[in-house]
């Protein structure tokens, strides 16, 4: 048996392998017994019937093609080890011709990328904003909270933006009604376009008891409909304005922990200014990270980057289908066409495996490594912060997961080094003192972009301890919480 592997790319390798006629007529035997199980032979039961039969009821070429490809990946593996090769993708069968006394095959393999060496990523300097908390900073915080705990006033005026209005709504159709359109007393924040795209514009200026009509499209959750051109019709029944509480001693006592104003800016004060320093260190790690990723210059094997977009598609695919969103509405709702979405999932995934492969230089050029300790403890501190830590423990315990795991390790202690050497600096080139800057525990996917992290809202749901009592107010502006 002859076996070449020749170069075919910076990272692929064609591997060129023979099956001789016995080795195939070996094979056909395993095929059978595997074959038998989905086929119903009268007097065998299934996966019992011998291989002649089989071979019979399916014909001989089935047979000795089903043969031929179960034998080419054990072959493919033991090429593979002796030649030391790992593939990053699965590898793909190019082709199988006969030949004498057997048939050849060809099969691409590629191989995960590496760069020879990283972009220079030592003493770097960074320019961000200050970390210093403004009065402004301050100042919109409390505001913030005061909107959260607004009431709303009944008013005879025109509509405004941020004025709240009850309105009954409903489409149609050319002179049909549109099914499931109607609803009556709805409370909408003019200016928030979360009802009806298009609706604030005309609602801006009406009175109560004013009854508007203007064209639009059905908004996704209409299934097949979605999209289609209908005319809206809305009457508005109030028009209510917000009212915000006095930012005195009397309400903070009320809502909060805090029985003084001045006790209350100043827990805020210490807070805002924790989580605006720990927001632009984020932003400082990320930008280190990004100016080299943007530098890295390598070829990506083509099949790396499709399988790097099939795992990203996958993954948003499932966080729109936990809210009940198909792709088909995620492109209506948001205006993108289908090329424009798979050039955007592309970009993604070439970047994300080029900060892969940034990451991975420098840990080779620190002689970085991940002791079984270090990996030991980031499972313990998992399956603690986990709601079912056996589960977590099973998990790890496959040892394709752990060496993910290592690897999140290992590529986060790398670009902890790239930020250890950075220099952060102001717009004038003055050294920023961000204090410690170390990350919080990465796992999957990490490298694909931090989330930077909110400088006002989280404080202001540790400080405030009261519920909004009427429900209808306001959408709270709190949209996360530092944990």
């Amino acid at each position: 048996m002859t076996e070449t592997i020749a170069e075919a790319g910076p990272f692929e390798r064609l591997l060129r392998l023979e099956l001789t006629e016995a080795e195939i007529d070996a094979a056909k035997a395993g095929a059978a017994r595997r074959l038998s199980k989905d086929l119903k032979i009268p007097g065998f039961r299934p996966g019992k019937a011998p291989r002649p039969v089989v071979e019979a009821a399916l014909g001989a070429g089935r047979l000795r093609t089903e043969a031929i490809e179960e034998l080419i990946p054990k072959k493919l593996g033991s090429i593979l080890e002796e030649a030391q090769l790992s593939p990053a993708v699965t590898p793909t069968l190019e082709k199988v011709d006969d030949a004498e006394g057997g048939v050849t095959a060809e099969v691409r393999v590629t191989l995960w990328p590496e760069l020879d060496n990283p972009p220079a990523y030592k003493d770097r300097t960074i320019e961000i904003d200050a970390p210093e908390l403004s009065e402004a900073d301050l100042e919109a915080s409390l505001q913030r909270m005061r909107e959260q705990f607004a009431s709303l006033e009944t008013v005879e005026r025109p509509a405004g933006m941020g004025d709240y209005v009850s309105v009954d709504i409903h489409a149609t159709s050319g002179d049909d009604p549109v099914a499931e359109t109607t609803a009556e007393e709805v409370l909408y924040e003019v200016g928030s376009g979360l009802l009806v795209e298009g609706i604030d514009e005309h609602l801006i200026g009406t009175e109560p008891e004013q009854e508007i009509s203007f064209p639009g499209v059905l908004p996704s959750g209409f299934g097949d409909r979605a999209g289609e051109s209908v005319t809206f019709h809305v009457k508005v029944n109030e028009v209510k304005a917000r009212v915000l509480p006095e930012l005195d001693d009397e309400w903070v006592n009320e809502v909060t922990e805090f029985d003084t104003i001045e006790e209350l800016k100043s827990e805020l004060t210490e807070r805002l200014t924790v989580t605006k320093r720990r927001a632009v260190a984020n932003r400082f790690r990320q930008r280190a990270l990004d100016g080299l990723v943007d530098e890295a210059q390598v070829d990506l094997p083509e099949a790396l980057v499709r399988a790097e977009m099939d795992d990203l598609f996958h993954r948003f695919a499932h966080q729109l289908e936990e809210n009940d969103i198909t792709i088909a509405d995620y492109l209506q709702a948001s205006g993108i066409d289908q090329e424009r979405f798979l050039d955007d999932l592309r970009s993604q995934a070439g970047r994300s495996i080029r900060t892969r492969l940034v990451l991975e230089a420098v840990a080779k050029a620190e002689g970085l490594e991940v002791t079984p300790e270090e990996l030991a403890g980031t499972i313990e501190a998992l399956a603690r912060s986990s709601a079912k830590p056996k589960e977590v423990y099973e998990a790890f315990s496959n040892s394709s997961r752990a060496m993910s795991l290592a690897g999140d390790i290992l590529r986060n202690k790398a670009l902890e080094a790239i930020v250890a050497s950075a220099r952060a600096v102001d717009s004038d080139g003055r050294t920023i003192d961000l204090g410690p800057t170390e990350s919080e525990p990465m796992g999957q996917g990490f490298e694909e972009g931090s989330v930077e992290l909110s400088e006002a809202e989280a404080v202001e749901a540790e400080v405030v301890e009261a519920e909004v009592v009427e429900a209808e107010i306001v959408e709270a502006e709190i949209v996360g919480q530092e944990s």
